[in-house]
């Protein structure tokens, strides 16, 4: 059985990507080398690299990279383009709408909030959440064992009192621990 190879030439590299642009093909070298490994090839023959060949159709190859280089300067000024563009920028918007930009906040400056702070905003008037003390936690505890409220078991209460739950494990370091502040430890179930 005869094989059959395509003839590349710079002008069928550029037309091909072209093709996959107006068919909203990623572009990034990584996919490129695994689904059209030929392209791939002759892309970096006849432009020396894969961006340069990216570049050569005309396309700013930022737009199509996968791995963005993040610096603190980029995550700084990122997130002061977003708020300019009012943009909610509390961690469940911005991970939902800008995961690589919040993962490498917290890579480059340890937390979202962080970097927050880094571009000069108030993150208390960013985030969502409600501030605890570790007073208020142990009164919502109390309260909510006046109302009845199940509060042995750690994974229900995760689910059902999620800010709560997550307030009592930034502050004391457990729901147990919590409960115990609360000195209702005798309710926790083993």
């Amino acid at each position: 059985m005869k094989r059959s190879y395509k003839r590349w030439s710079k002008e069928e590299v550029l037309r091909v990507i072209g093709e996959l642009r107006r068919s909203d093909k990623q572009l990034n070298s990584g996919y490129i080398a695994r689904n059209y490994p030929a392209l791939a090839y002759a892309g970096r023959k006849f432009y020396g690299t894969w961006e340069g060949a990216i570049k050569a159709a005309g396309i700013d190859y930022e737009t199509v990279r996968r791995k963005s280089f993040w610096s603190q300067q980029k995550i700084v000024t990122q997130i002061r383009k977003l708020k300019a563009a009012g943009e909610q920028l509390n961690v469940s918007a911005a991970e939902k709408h800008h995961g690589g930009l919040v993962g490498a906040a917290s890579v480059y400056f340890g937390s979202w909030r962080q970097a927050i702070k880094a571009a000069g905003l108030d993150y208390t008037k960013i985030k969502r959440q409600k501030e605890w003390s570790k007073a208020e936690i142990v009164s919502e505890i109390k309260r909510m064992r006046g109302l009845g409220v199940p509060l042995g078991t750690t994974i229900p209460i995760r689910k059902r009192y999620r800010v709560l739950h997550a307030a009592a494990v930034r502050y004391y370091g457990s729901w147990a621990a919590a409960m115990k502040a609360a000195k209702l430890e005798k309710l926790l179930k083993h």
